[in-house]
Order: C-alpha cells, then sequence, then structure tokens
C-alpha cells in the first residue's frame, strides 16, 4: 500500500511526524508537506511563482519533501511529479486544533486531503482539540499516537469498504485520553460563526497593519448532536464525510421558480438602451 502523507502545519509538525511514523508499518509512504506553517490556507494554489522541493531529514535520515507552497500544492506536484505512479491513499494531519464547522473551509489540512479526493484517491484529515499555546504537545506523543494509529486503522477499513468518489472522511479527536473517548460519532459538518476583530498596530517605520483576533461561536442547529463540533464536546471522534460538490442542492428548485427570464429579459433591455 503507498500512502501520501501532508499537513498545513509544516513539514516539521510531531503530529505529521508520528502519523507517518504509524502509517509506515502499513505501507510505502511518501511524506509531501509545506516547508513553513500554511494553516488557514484554504484549498489555494500557486501560480504566480515556481514551486521548489527539497529533501528533508530527520534525525539523520530522509523523512520527505518540503514543498515552499500550499498543501493542496503539496498534493499536486506529489501525485504530478514525485510519486507519477500514484498511491492508495492520502493523508492529511495530524492538525493542531479542530477542523469542524465553517473552519473545514478555510482549512488547509482538509483542503490537502480534498485534493486527494478530487484526484481520484480515497482521503482522510486528522486533527485533534489542541490549545496551540499549549506547548506540551511538541514533546508529548500523548497526544498523538492514539489518533495516529485510529486512522491507520480506518484507512485499512477505507481500503476495505471504499469511498464515494471525490469524498474524504474528515476526523476529528477530543482533547481527552483514550480511555476517555465515549466513542465514534458519524456526523454533519456543523456551522461557525465568526466574530472577528482587526487590532490596529504601528510597526517601527510607523506603518499601519492590523492583526486578526476575536472568537468563535458554534451554532446551534436542528439535530445538533449529530454536528461534529457537538460530537467533539461530547467526547466523541467525529468523523464527517466531505464532498468537493458545495452545490446546495435543497436551493435548486427555489431558484428555478423565481423566473429569471424575466431578469435576463430586463438586463438585454438596459443594454439596448445604453448602446443606443
Amino acid at each position: 500500500m503507498k500512502i501520501l502523507i501532508t499537513n498545513d502545519d509544516g513539514i516539521h509538525s510531531p503530529g505529521l511526524r508520528i502519523l507517518a511514523r504509524a502509517f509506515d508499518k502499513l505501507g510505502e509512504v511518501t511524506v509531501v508537506a509545506p516547508d513553513t506553517e500554511r494553516s488557514a490556507v484554504g484549498h489555494s494554489i500557486t501560480i504566480s511563482h515556481p514551486l521548489r522541493v527539497q529533501e528533508v531529514k530527520q534525525d539523520g535520515e530522509f523523512f520527505g519533501y518540503a514543498i515552499n507552497g500550499t498543501p493542496a500544492d503539496c498534493v499536486k506536484i506529489a501525485l504530478g511529479t514525485i510519486i507519477p505512479q500514484g498511491v492508495d491513499m492520502v493523508v492529511a494531519g495530524i492538525n493542531l486544533g479542530l477542523n469542524t464547522g465553517t473552519h473545514v473551509i478555510y482549512s488547509g489540512t482538509v483542503s490537502g486531503a480534498m485534493e486527494g479526493a478530487i484526484l481520484g484517491y480515497p482521503a482522510i484529515a486528522v486533527s485533534i482539540d489542541i490549545d496551540r499555546d499549549n506547548k506540551d504537545y511538541e514533546n508529548d506523543e500523548v497526544y498523538f499516537s492514539f489518533p495516529a494509529q485510529f486512522s491507520v486503522m480506518l484507512a485499512n477499513r477505507i481500503m476495505e469498504m471504499g469511498l464515494p468518489e471525490r469524498t474524504l472522511l474528515n476526523i476529528n479527536f477530543p482533547s481527552c485520553s483514550k480511555n476517555e473517548i465515549k466513542g465514534i460519532a458519524i456526523t454533519r459538518q456543523g456551522q461557525t460563526i465568526f466574530h472577528d476583530r482587526f487590532q490596529k498596530r504601528i510597526d517601527p517605520r510607523k506603518n499601519i497593519y492590523y492583526w486578526l483576533e476575536g472568537e468563535v461561536e458554534d451554532v446551534k442547529l436542528e439535530g445538533g448532536d449529530n454536528l461534529d463540533h457537538n460530537a467533539i464536546q461530547r467526547g466523541f471522534i467525529s468523523i464527517t464525510p466531505l464532498s468537493s460538490d458545495l452545490t446546495n442542492h435543497r436551493c435548486i428548485e427555489k431558484l428555478k421558480c423565481w423566473d429569471l427570464s424575466l431578469d435576463l429579459k430586463e438586463t438585454r433591455t438596459l443594454f439596448e438602451n445604453l448602446e443606443r
């Protein structure tokens, strides 16, 4: 089995290292990750400057490839040049912090897995509820070892059962020990409101710049127990199937009732009058 592993926290992230080590027991692992942290870059790709590939060693041995781009860039270049024969699965993580609700739109971790799904490969994104201000995680494998091993088990199940086309599994782990996890919840994506504030600052050259801060609020929806962030709060592992199809299918029939042909007719008349 061939596995491509990426992330958005950068190639030196402890979560990436432990995840790669766990999957190494399953098959042939290739790590292709950003050279520095690329959190919250979404599904952006690089088109304005060259992508550079650098081999990275850890503990004196070859570990993987660092790319000066986004997670989506990493998956594209990995499957386009570094592993042109393809892989059996794309895995992204382990991300420091949850990727639930609206966070999945911004997440580079989810986007790395989504790029794999778009290119036709089974994919999973793995995140854990860790406070980034708590630096204990950097030297403590307790945070990552269980999620990494569970991800390997789930990968085996995916290879056995299969996934629909262009679909990834977004996995989020609560911030508790393995013995405190209450179970697994198959969930749907929740919704999140960001109460943004921009702190105004002045640099040493008297130029104004802004730093984003604020709070995050999880929206309460009907059937809340089935939402990803609610499952995490209740101590469950959340597994949400995500697709690259962003269509709101429930809205299609409503739009058909708007008779937009009238708007098209009025717009044509407006432009005809302007051209006279």
